[in-house]
C-alpha cells in the first residue's frame, strides 16, 4: 500500500529472527515492546552521563554523524551540510549518503545494526516509526535542549502543529520537524476542458465528493479512459477521504481502531462504488495491468486521481510536452479535506555523546531560509507553516504546477499516518490491508471488511497495548 520509493520511506523495518545477540534484542524491542533491552543496549535516559549537557553558557562543539534514507534527498542534504560546515560554528557534520545506496530497506537494516552495536549516527531522519522507536528508549528527548534556547523555542512553535503532536511522547518531545508531503488530486487539464468542466483548483471547497463523482462520470470513456482513480492505498487514497469525513484509523487517544465507524464506512462505500458499481474507476488489477497509476495518468488513460505530491516529479519526467496537468486537494466533504502525511523529522540517538552539537544542525535545518528551499531541494512540504504557505503553495516560488495555491487547506488538514507506541505499523496494516483490498475487489462488503479489520486490530491492541 505504501509507495516503495527510495526517495521517501514510511516502511517499518523488516525485522528478521536472528541468533540471540544485541542486534536481535534491539530488533525485538522495537517490534514487541521489551523494555529490558534498554540496559542490554547500554542506553541511558535524558540526563544520564551519556547525555550530560555542557557547562552553562558553553558553545557546543564536536563532530556529528548524520544519516537519512532517501536517495532522492542526497543532493539536497549534501548542499545543506556543506553550507552548515562552512559557517565554522565549532560543529562539524559528517554526512554519509552511501547508507541509502541499496535502497530504503537497507537504511533500516543498517540503522538497526548500528544502534545495537553502539556505533549509530548521532542524528538521523525518522518517519512513521518514531513512536515505536521512542517508546523503546532509542531516541533522546529534546526538551532540555529546547528549553535553554530561545531560538529553538521560536522555531519549534513555527512548525505545523501536527508535528508537535506527533513527536510528543507522554509530554516529552522526541523529534524535530523537517518536512512532509501533501496528497493531491492530479487531473488532466485538456480532458476536463474538453468535457466543459471547471478546473478543481478553481472550485475551493465546492470541489467535493459530489462534484468529484460527477466529473468522474463525465470524463469516463469505457475502453479507453477512466474518469477517476479510487485509491486503495491508505496514504494516498482512502484514509484521506475517511479523515475528510471526520473518521480515522485510530481514536484520538490511540487506544482503539475506529475503522468500523459510520464516517469511515461512508467514505469507503463512496470509493468502492466508483470501482464496483459505477465503473468510473479502474480495479486494482486494471491498474497493475497498465503499469501503475502514474503511467495511466501520463498516458491519458486516467483523467484524474489522488497521488502523493512526490508523483509530481514523476509526471514532469514521464509526461510528454503536450500533457497539461494540474493539482487540487483531495475532494472536500462538508468543507473539510484530508491529508495523511509521513511527518519526517530529525531525531537524536539516545546513545550519543554530542547531543548539543547535533542539535545545532537540527536548528539550522529549521531556519526559515533553509525551510523555504525544501520544495526545490527535495520536492516536499516544509515543516514550518510559514514556509509551507508562502513557498510550497506558491508556484512563483516553488515552481509548477500552478494549482499549488489550492493546497493550503491540505496543509492545514495534515495528520500523521496511523501509528501506535507499542505496535509497529506493519503489524496493524497487515490486518487491514488484505481486508480492504478484498472490499475493493468486490470479494467482501465494505462494512464486513472494515468491521473485521477493526475487531482484529483491537484484539491486537488488547494483547500488546498501545
Amino acid at each position: 500500500m505504501i509507495q516503495d520509493k527510495t526517495k521517501r520511506s514510511t516502511l517499518t523495518p523488516p525485522w528478521r529472527p536472528e541468533r540471540s545477540s544485541r542486534r536481535s534484542l534491539l530488533q525485538g524491542s522495537v517490534l514487541l515492546g521489551s523494555a529490558g533491552v534498554l540496559a542490554a543496549c547500554g542506553q541511558g535516559s535524558a540526563g544520564s552521563s551519556i547525555n550530560a549537557p555542557p557547562a552553562s553558557g558553553a558553545t557546543p562543539k564536536g563532530t556529528v554523524l548524520f544519516w537519512q534514507w532517501g536517495a532522492g534527498y542526497v543532493d539536497g542534504f549534501a548542499e545543506l551540510v556543506k553550507e552548515f560546515n562552512a559557517a565554522n560554528t565549532g560543529v562539524t557534520l559528517n554526512f554519509e549518503p552511501g547508507v541509502v545506496s541499496a535502497g530504503t530497506t537497507n537504511y533500516w537494516d543498517k540503522l538497526t545494526a548500528a544502534l545495537a552495536g553502539n556505533v549509530g549516527p548521532d542524528v538521523f531522519l525518522m518517519n512513521t516509526n518514531a513512536r515505536t522507536w521512542a517508546s523503546q528508549g532509542l531516541l533522546r528527548p529534546l526538551d532540555d535542549l529546547i528549553k535553554k534556547d530561545k531560538t529553538a523555542q521560536e522555531q519549534n512553535q513555527a512548525t505545523l502543529k501536527a508535528f508537535r503532536e506527533w513527536y510528543d511522547m507522554g509530554g516529552k518531545q522526541m523529534g524535530w520537524a523537517w518536512d512532509y508531503s501533501t496528497i493531491i488530486t492530479a487531473y488532466n487539464v485538456a480532458q476536463l476542458r474538453e468535457a466543459g468542466l471547471k478546473l478543481p483548483s478553481e472550485l475551493g471547497d465546492k470541489w467535493d465528493w459530489n462534484t468529484h463523482r460527477e466529473y468522474a462520470q463525465k470524463l469516463n470513456r469505457p475502453g479507453s479512459r477512466w474518469g477517476t482513480l479510487a485509491e486503495p492505498s491508505y496514504e494516498t487514497g482512502w484514509l484521506n477521504f475517511v479523515r475528510a469525513n471526520g473518521g480515522d484509523y485510530f481514536s484520538e487517544d490511540r487506544k482503539r481502531s475506529v475503522l468500523g465507524s459510520p464516517q469511515a464506512l461512508e467514505a469507503m462505500e463512496y470509493l468502492v462504488a466508483l470501482v464496483q458499481k459505477d465503473r468510473y474507476a479502474p480495479t486494482r488489477a486494471d491498474v497493475t495491468a497498465a503499469n501503475g497509476k502514474v503511467d495511466m495518468f501520463v498516458n491519458g488513460q486516467l483523467a484524474m486521481g489522488t497521488y502523493g505530491d512526490w508523483s509530481m516529479t514523476d509526471f514532469m519526467k514521464k509526461a510528454s510536452s503536450n500533457l497539461e496537468w494540474d493539482v487540487a486537494p483531495v475532494p472536500f466533504k462538508n468543507g473539510k479535506t484530508g491529508n495523511s502525511a509521513n511527518l519526517r523529522g530529525m531525531v537524536i540517538n539516545a546513545q550519543t555523546k554530542v547531543a548539543e552539537a547535533a542539535f545545532e544542525w537540527m536548528k539550522f535545518a529549521l531556519t526559515k531560509p533553509v525551510q523555504d528551499r525544501i520544495p526545490k531541494l527535495v520536492g516536499e512540504v516544509p515543516a514550518r507553516l510559514d514556509s509551507a504557505q508562502e513557498v510550497y503553495a506558491n508556484p512563483e516560488k516553488a515552481g509548477p504546477p500552478k494549482g499549488r495555491a489550492s493546497l493550503k487547506p491540505s496543509i492545514l488538514a495534515t495528520k500523521a499516518l496511523p501509528a501506535l507506541d507499542k505496535i509497529a505499523p506493519a503489524d496493524f496494516h497487515n490486518i487491514s490491508t488484505p481486508l480492504i483490498n478484498d472490499a475493493w475487489d468486490g470479494k467482501l462488503p465494505v462494512k464486513e471488511a472494515l468491521t473485521r479489520a477493526q475487531d482484529q486490530i483491537n484484539a491486537l491492541i488488547q494483547q500488546s497495548g498501545t
